[in-house]
């Protein structure tokens, strides 16, 4: 009994450092004003050729993006940006106007401009590499390199396959689950957690230790900003065609996003790689250690 006790102790300190829980000061913090007044937080970690990192949601807290910028600032400078809303980027009025995507554009250029360069290496996963491609659109000058981590689609396609493709992932005792999740009023990433992964077993552990409410931003920050993201589709399309710098992708095979996403980014942008990981879902850094491992590599190959 005392083994087992000890195996699974074990078990849970692996998965707190994989999910990369515990102290998340930054080497370096600051803040940087937008056009708009809002400031936003911005922490930096390690040293190198500068990465800016966004995250997902819309409206998430970066921090579950800690093992990626932990990994990655042994060679490089990562930049970490709490979208307006999410973090300490906290704005007074989430509305349409204050959350639209020109403001968020806004934002990574004022950051841009404050560390002073003249074109940014950019990352983003899920929802932040569909702000990288918005940015992107807007500056395709300024953007060398753009990497994008099992990103959502620069239109509304996705959204007919994304949840299905979800949903399949889930058990009868999954939604029994998410019914008594919505009676506590609980987020829908928690309630869609496994539907993320490849991997089941990988997906329960980490939810079971997740603080799930620490990861969400504002309240409805995301509704706001995914509502201007998708009005804007046609007119993004075009204007990423004008982009000639580097694209990558990093996916998971069984991602919900589908292979399909990946494919019309390709179309917009002929000169995308895709670099697919076997037997994994939305968060590769998460699923077993040679999906973990092949993510990395990956990373640091393209960085490279």
């Amino acid at each position: 009994m005392l083994i087992k006790k000890l195996n699974v102790m074990k078990k849970i300190i692996y998965l707190l450092l994989i999910l990369g829980f515990g102290n998340l000061t930054a080497q370096t913090s600051f803040t940087v004003t937008s056009t708009d007044n809002t400031k936003l937080h911005i922490r930096e970690f390690g040293e190198g050729d500068p990465l800016i990192l966004l995250a997902g949601g819309p409206g998430l807290n970066a921090d579950y993006l800690k093992p990626v910028w932990e990994k990655l600032s042994s060679k490089y400078r990562c930049i970490v940006i709490d979208q307006r809303g999410t973090g300490n980027s906290t704005v007074t009025t989430i509305d349409s106007t204050k959350m639209s995507m020109e403001n968020h554009c806004n934002d990574i250029e004022a950051l841009r401009k404050h560390l002073q360069l003249e074109k940014i290496n950019l990352a983003g996963h899920s929802w932040g590499a569909m702000l990288a491609m918005e940015y992107t659109s807007n500056y395709p000058e300024k953007v060398q390199n753009l990497i994008l981590l099992g990103p959502g689609g620069p239109t509304l396609k996705f959204t007919t396959y994304f949840f299905d493709n979800m949903n399949l992932r889930l058990w009868e005792e999954d939604l029994n689950d998410i019914e008594v999740m919505k009676s506590k009023n609980r987020g829908a990433l928690e309630m869609n957690w496994v539907g993320y992964f490849f991997n089941r077993k990988e997906a329960l552990e980490s939810r079971s230790i997740i603080d799930f409410e620490a990861l969400n931003g504002q309240p409805n920050a995301g509704q706001y900003t995914i509502g201007n993201y998708f009005s804007k589709g046609d007119e993004r399309v075009e204007l990423l065609k004008y982009y000639k710098g580097a694209v990558q992708i990093i996916q998971g095979r069984q991602d919900p996003m589908g292979e399909s996403t990946a494919y019309e980014i390709k179309e917009i942008l002929p000169q995308t790689q895709i670099n697919f990981i076997e037997k994994c879902g939305h968060f590769p850094w998460l699923e077993g250690e040679s999906q973990r491992d092949k993510f990395y590599e990956h990373l640091f190959e393209l960085m490279n």
